[in-house]
């Protein structure tokens, strides 16, 4: 006996009498169970062949990887030069979140370690994510899901896995009459984001292009998606509540490999649960659309260079969000050199 049927019969001693069987054989029947379960490992003869592997290529039009870890450099040599550039990038999050082997954590308080999936399928279109959910399925593979990176609780990372990575699937797309599918309310000002986006982008495309206010977090970096399925608290949440809050409608891929809509009106339990659930938790969000508000009267903007770290806020007025900021750098400047953490600020 191990140590955890060891625990698990001492706790389950006292119940004895009521539980039937004895504590040691619930103990191995807890372990039987838990070994039915286990997912297959590339050391596994179960594990798919190349050439299953490359049929999943073909169903997503050639977006599979296989992922291997920048890191790799400093295990070979860690004082050479490609060592040390790797963390000149890792001080960049957008170096971070464009990397599927890299993550914002390296293991929360210890509780876990990054470590790289075995492929991700770099999804730009929904299709994508149905073929790689129901290649995991069909073969009883580890799946993970990633947008921004920023899972500190490390739900998106897991080793010997397959990866949806979700970063190109980013449009924006501003609404000015919205209605949920099926749904009877009157139609609101809303904004639809792919599952890749990051708040920043955004910010951009609905502050300062489309002149209103969506409630999000304060890191520009971080992936829409899994803040509002985390809930999201962030800027102004005691003015228009959570970002989970906002969401009107979404995409989602279920674990059967089906798209389904979910709202007030249509799967509204899956609705409520994407509400705070967890990202991936019930299936992988492809889209969705949030409530948009109109800019709030005070609303500062707080700017970090990441090559010479001088951080700043800036507070401006309504009318330059919606003049002068309509206009902002190109985007490879803004991944590259700064983040930019958006929004209004206490």
């Amino acid at each position: 006996m191990n140590r955890r049927e060891l625990l698990i019969g001492a706790a389950l001693t006292p119940m004895a009498r009521w539980i039937g069987p004895g504590p040691v054989a619930a103990a191995q029947s807890a372990s039987n169970s838990a070994q039915m379960f286990r997912r297959t490992r590339p050391s596994d003869p179960q594990w798919p062949s190349a050439a299953s592997w490359n049929r999943l290529n073909e169903q997503t039009d050639g977006h599979l990887m296989a992922v291997k870890s920048p890191l790799a450099a400093c295990q070979d040599s860690p004082s050479g030069p490609a060592c040390r550039d790797v963390f000149k990038g890792l001080k960049n999050p957008y170096y971070i979140g464009d990397d599927p082997a890299l993550t914002q954590t390296t293991g929360y308080l210890d509780a876990w370690a990054s470590q790289p999936s075995a492929y991700a399928v770099a999804a730009r279109k929904t299709g994508d994510v149905v073929a790689a959910v129901n290649f995991a399925r069909d073969n009883n593979l580890r799946l993970v899901v990633r947008g921004g990176g920023h899972s500190y609780l490390g739900t998106s990372s897991a080793p010997d896995s397959l990866m949806i990575w979700t970063r190109a699937m980013r449009d924006i797309t501003l609404h000015d009459s919205f209605i949920p599918q099926g749904c009877l309310d009157p139609p609101q000002p809303a904004v639809t984001i792919g599952a890749g986006a990051i708040w920043m982008h955004v910010y951009n495309e609905v502050m300062t292009r489309g002149g209103r206010y969506v409630q999000g977090g304060g890191c520009g970096t971080v992936g829409v998606a899994g803040l509002v399925q985390g809930g999201g608290f962030g800027s102004y949440s005691k003015n228009y509540g959570t970002a989970a809050a906002s969401l009107l409608e979404a995409e989602i891929v279920t674990a059967d490999g089906v798209v389904r809509i979910a709202n007030a009106r249509s799967n509204p339990d899956l609705f409520w649960a994407l509400r705070g659930g967890g990202g991936g938790t019930f299936g992988v969000v492809t889209r969705m659309t949030l409530r948009t508000h109109a800019l709030p009267e005070h609303l500062r903007l707080r700017l970090h260079d990441h090559q010479s770290g001088v951080s700043g806020v800036i507070p401006p007025p309504r009318e330059r969000i919606r003049g002068s900021l309509r206009r902002p750098p190109a985007q490879p400047s803004l991944g590259r050199d700064r983040q930019h953490q958006a929004g209004p600020y206490a």
